[in-house]
């Protein structure tokens, strides 16, 4: 998740730093397209600068509600909360797996005989 954030603001970076090169060229520039070229260059400077805004809030928002601590991204009060719903089912089919093997629960754990 944080891998995905610092690409987003990396290439946000890169659009806002060519834009600055559009404006400054069209600043220096004389005839045709400076003006038409002023204003796209103007335009995407406004909307990367707000995209970078957007993309450091809600990366500070993910990361003080823990989003960053898990590699999946999934905050840890729902890994938890999906583990209690899925451990019975695991359990489960790990008893029937063993069943089928011959063993019974508790066999892996004595100790072997000599």
């Amino acid at each position: 998740m944080m891998f995905m954030m610092h690409i987003s603001m990396l290439f946000a970076l890169s659009v806002l730093l060519a834009s600055t090169v559009l404006i400054i060229w069209s600043l220096r520039a004389e005839g045709e397209g400076r003006t038409f070229a002023k204003v796209i260059g103007s335009i995407v400077f406004i909307f990367s600068l707000l995209s970078m805004l957007c993309i450091g809030f809600y990366g500070v928002r993910v990361s003080a509600q823990g989003g960053f601590d898990m590699p999946s991204g999934v905050s840890r009060q729902m890994h938890d909360e999906m583990m209690e719903k899925m451990m019975p089912m695991m359990m489960e089919k790990m008893t029937n797996q063993m069943g089928k093997m011959g063993m019974s629960a508790g066999d892996n754990q004595k100790a072997p005989s000599q």
